[in-house]
């Protein structure tokens, strides 16, 4: 693991552009001076720009994944929250800031790598002034990238504002209250020309790669195209992935739905066959994760099943006069930081993730009582 060093927060008296800049101006000369001192050498650097929109109750979580990224790709994170209460009408409002760096030691005997953090806070009433001062602290020809951390579908002044100097907006619609609501504001945001990276999918990476794999043999091939019948198991929070898991089978296999029932639907595949989709929840401790995938034929069983302690999945093939194949499969922590990276990858839009969106937000509206939460 990466050592990361964060200085402490410096609290301005000034909240403005050039206050920022001039409090970042000192910290980096106060390191630059403790560098000679030490002999340790430190590197500034930003590869993009990352404005993050988030409330006051979690810009505690958001700074440790601000330094975690920092080690993966250095950046100059601003971090923009809202109060959840007004300034009172009789004082002037009045915004809050701090500045601080987080430096990464990626290897004995080569520089720190350092980027650095801008935390604003502001009165619910007082968000109009965001924007402006975001746009004033941007690094100049970076890209810049959104990260929208509220637990509620994007939207509001402040969003509106900075979004035409988007490179990529980045959400987790597995967060935001209400699946279909999620699948339908990112939705939203790629009809207005928005790249936009969703977090609830990355999640589903390994999860693909291990269905996917279940029919690399030629008897598993030859029964893809004669599935019968898919169900999903999730935890309370997990609809968002399981209907985009659900999006992506459809959508890769050129299913298109039939009819909705209670617990799922019936789709209909290219030869005419029909493929009825369940969705099942289950208790489970992480209750914002997929618990299993099962795929059935008339003489065959693919499932993917995640372990009771969450770090391995098992992925079985059962085929009628042959022996099961079953091999178990590391399930890698999932940071979010690693998760934001490897949403960058993609310089603008992910066209894999718009296809299974719009097939998945169809499933959601299909269904013929709203998607448990």
């Amino acid at each position: 693991m990466t050592d990361m060093i964060s200085t402490p927060s410096v609290v301005l008296a000034q909240v403005d552009a050039g206050a920022i800049e001039r409090e970042l101006a000192r910290l980096w000369n106060a390191a630059i001076e403790a560098e000679q001192g030490s002999g340790a050498a430190l590197m500034r650097a930003c590869l993009f720009n990352l404005v993050v929109l988030t409330d006051t109750a979690h810009v505690s979580h958001i700074t440790p994944i601000v330094s975690r990224l920092t080690a993966l790709r250095p950046n100059r994170a601003i971090v923009t929250a809202l109060a959840s209460q007004e300034a009172p009408t009789t004082t002037e409002p009045r915004l809050e800031a701090w500045v601080q760096t987080h430096c990464a030691l990626i290897a004995p005997g080569r520089p720190q790598v350092c980027g650095e953090q801008i935390t604003i806070i502001a009165p619910l009433n007082t968000g109009m002034h965001i924007p402006g001062i975001v746009l004033s602290l941007l690094e100049p020809d970076m890209p810049v990238v959104i990260w929208w951390a509220y637990d509620q579908a994007p939207g509001g002044t402040v969003l509106a504002q900075l979004q035409s100097v988007a490179d990529r907006l980045i959400l987790d619609t597995a967060r935001i209250d209400g699946a279909r609501a999620a699948l339908q504001s990112a939705q939203t945001l790629i009809g207005a020309d928005m790249a936009v990276g969703d977090l609830a999918w990355g999640r589903l990476t390994v999860w693909r790669e291990q269905i996917a794999q279940l029919f690399d043999a030629p008897p598993a091939l030859q029964r893809l195209w004669s599935l019968e019948q898919i169900v999903i198991e999730h935890g309370a929070r997990g609809v968002t992935a399981a209907l985009l898991l659900a999006g992506w089978l459809a959508a890769r296999l050129n299913w298109r739905l039939a009819e909705g029932h209670e617990t799922g639907m019936t789709l209909k595949r290219l030869d005419g066959g029909k493929v009825v989709l369940e969705f099942t929840r289950v208790e489970t401790e992480a209750a914002d994760s997929l618990t299993s995938v099962t795929l059935l034929t008339a003489d065959s069983r693919f499932s993917v099943t995640r372990s009771a302690s969450g770090d391995h999945l098992t992925a079985c093939t059962i085929i009628d006069n042959l022996a099961p194949v079953e091999r178990a499969v590391h399930l890698p922590p999932l940071d979010t930081a690693a998760l934001i990276v490897d949403e960058l990858r993609l310089a603008r839009h992910d066209p894999i993730y718009e296809t299974t969106l719009r097939q998945a937000l169809d499933l959601a509206e299909r269904l013929p009582t709203p998607a448990p939460e």
